[in-house]
């Protein structure tokens, strides 16, 4: 799906209802639409275009939402400067970024201004005060993994990653999350990034008949890591990284269910932990995040899923999230009566964000806590399966 840059350095303003003397609410929401990273910056520009026409209709309650998208080209230095610029200029909030990289700097410039940040893209946001993170860590996607293969009554799960400090903090992260289940670590696999076969793993995995097998690297392994496993005869569950996945399992990822196997096809039944958003069009009625899924799809897409690939969908979906999330509590807070001094009511939307029950949106499950920057929680992983190929 294209989506057209020719939005970035201007200004939505939206003031369908807004009352004339209404003191407006600014949201300030820095991507990398330009550069190494355009495609997924581009993604995130156009949904935070869409979702705020589709905002301002009503503003907050009746005063005006102004939503500004800026380019950081790609640059983590020139997101701290967009960022700063933004605080300087009094938005109430600022959206960001497309890379970790930006989102680290951005979010010490503005808990030193004291300006709400949600964070896009993971990044290590330990003792930040005002940064809340809407990116899954790894231990969230793995604690929704262990909780699936739990309900399929996997009673133990073994672990494929690389032997690097990836893998080191991958292990760590799975041990979490299995003893936040109760389950039990079957194993360890590791292998080298330049390993071209990984048989002698495979069958090391396959031999200690776990109940489920996770597969955690990069997207030049996992072919290699599917290959392995199904070589040495292994036939139980695999669960995978969503970011490992290419564009030709995205494409026929559906919602999990009994596991599926094809001998002919090692990506068969292979299951991700993934944004709700990515497998619209899909979703029984009865799922958590349907109804949020379908609100997005209508904002954002016309009401057309197909309008952009799953893994798209995920992006736009998490923009979408974080403009909701914050339409929430500018609303709390205007409810309060307070004076429109900008340091009161950045206060009171980062209270108001802490504060919050959890969240079911398209993107996720948010409940963000004080002295606890992740606000992404596992419970709003959707469990997708690639489905078998067409004969």
């Amino acid at each position: 799906m294209p989506f057209p840059a020719r939005l970035l350095g201007s200004l939505v303003t939206l003031l369908l209802v807004a009352s004339a003397v209404g003191q407006s609410w600014t949201v300030g929401v820095v991507v990398s639409a330009s550069g190494t990273f355009g495609d997924v910056g581009r993604a995130q520009a156009y949904a935070a275009e869409r979702t705020a026409a589709a905002l301002g209709r009503s503003g907050v309650f009746g005063a005006p939402l102004v939503i500004e998208v800026r380019d950081d080209g790609g640059d983590p230095r020139r997101a701290e400067a967009l960022a700063v610029e933004f605080a300087d200029e009094g938005a109430l909030a600022v959206v960001c970024c497309t890379t970790p990289a930006a989102t680290a700097r951005v979010s010490a410039a503005l808990d030193a201004r004291m300006t709400p940040h949600l964070a896009l893209a993971a990044a290590d946001l330990a003792g930040r005060f005002w940064s809340v993170s809407l990116a899954p860590t790894d231990r969230t996607r793995l604690t929704a993994i262990a909780v699936d293969a739990v309900g399929q009554g996997k009673a133990s799960l073994a672990l494929m990653t690389l032997d690097s400090g990836f893998g080191d903090a991958s292990l760590e992260a799975f041990a979490r999350a299995l003893a936040d289940t109760g389950r039990t670590l079957a194993g360890e696999a590791r292998y080298p990034a330049d390993a071209a076969v990984l048989t002698p793993e495979g069958l090391w995995i396959a031999t200690r008949e776990p109940g489920a097998a996770v597969v955690w690297g990069l997207p030049g392994d996992l072919p290699i890591a599917l290959d392995g496993l199904r070589r040495r005869g292994y036939v139980g569950m695999v669960y995978a990284r969503e970011a490992a996945l290419p564009a030709s399992a995205w494409s026929r990822l559906v919602p999990a269910g009994e596991h599926l196997f094809d001998p002919e096809d090692p990506w068969a039944g292979l299951r991700v932990a993934l944004a709700p958003a990515a497998l619209a069009g899909l979703l029984p009625l009865g799922h958590p995040h349907a109804e949020p899924v379908a609100a997005f799809v209508g904002r954002v897409l016309a009401g057309d899923p197909n309008a952009a690939t799953p893994s798209e969908r995920a992006v736009m979906a998490q923009v979408d999230d974080a403009l909701l999330w914050l339409l929430a509590a500018f609303e709390q807070v205007a409810a309060l009566g307070l004076d429109a001094n900008p340091a009161t009511r950045r206060l009171a939307t980062r209270d108001a964000l802490i504060g919050a029950s959890l969240t079911r949106l398209a993107a996720g499950a948010y409940d963000a806590h004080e002295n606890d920057p992740q606000a992404a929680r596992w419970q709003g992983l959707a469990i997708g399966a690639v489905s078998p190929r067409q004969r």
